[in-house]
């Protein structure tokens, strides 16, 4: 895949295809810095990588109708569930060129409702590798 615009990418969250009402993606992957100096001849700052903080972010229009961004994420987030997100760049089929990223995700938070006056509801949702798990860009799809 050359360069792009991200016109089609593609949100999946529980089975349930919200990429309509997506507008926004965002999969930040950070390892802090852990400072692991000591004596040396160098005189600098040794460091290693820390833990994986892993998130998929992404920005939805508000929708309450059945199977849609509400019926879908409401009670995943009540529930405590765990259950498989991916995003794609694309909508066509995942793929070496067209990966996706995700896994076995957590919410740890739900903003139902969100808007000003004459404008879109829309909400920011940041899932979470499920205890145990990772996210990872992969050619198939995350199970």
């Amino acid at each position: 895949m050359s360069k792009f615009l991200l016109t089609d990418a593609k949100v999946v969250v529980n089975g349930v295809d919200l990429s309509d009402h997506a507008f926004n993606v965002d999969t930040p992957q950070v390892k802090p810095q852990v400072d692991v100096s000591g004596f040396n001849p160098n005189a600098t700052v040794e460091y290693l990588p820390g833990l994986a903080d892993q998130t998929i972010t992404v920005q939805f229009r508000q929708d309450f109708a059945a199977g849609k961004v509400h019926a879908t994420l409401n009670p995943l987030y009540a529930g405590g569930s765990v259950f498989v997100v991916y995003v794609q760049p694309t909508s066509g089929t995942v793929s070496a060129t067209n990966p996706a990223f995700g896994g076995s995700a957590t919410m740890y938070e739900y903003n139902g409702l969100a808007g000003a006056l004459n404008a879109s509801s829309d909400m920011t949702v940041n899932f979470k590798p499920a205890p145990g798990n990772h996210f990872a860009w992969a050619g198939t799809v995350p199970s």
